[in-house]
Order: structure tokens, then sequence, then C-alpha cells
């Protein structure tokens, strides 16, 4: 298995980040029951998850 750098947490945290705001514009162009915003809240639970797996396997 590939050891985790810093580097791709990085790029999994601004990923994150990336995600949230187009889910906040979304919500607020849409409104916060849209299926778009909820993908982009799904998305963002599962890059939020492997970003812990990457911390867990840290240590």
């Amino acid at each position: 298995m590939k050891a985790t750098s810093a580097a791709d947490k990085l790029e999994k945290i601004e990923q994150l980040e990336a995600l949230r705001n187009k889910m906040i514009q979304t919500a607020n162009t849409l409104g916060i029951q849209h299926p778009l915003v909820l993908n982009y809240s799904r998305k963002i639970d599962e890059t939020h998850n492997k970003i812990m797996e990457m911390q867990q396997k840290k240590y």
C-alpha cells in the first residue's frame, strides 16, 4: 500500500474546500434541498472520509 504524503492530504483538503464552496453557492441559488446540493454534500462526506483514512494510516 502506498504511503500517504502531506501533499496528498493537502490536495484532498483543497478539494474538500472547493466542493464546500460549490455546495454553498448552489444552495444559495437553487435551495438547500436541490439534488445538486445534496450531491455536493455526499461528495464532501466521501472526501472527508478519505482524509480521515489518510490520517488514520499516518498513526
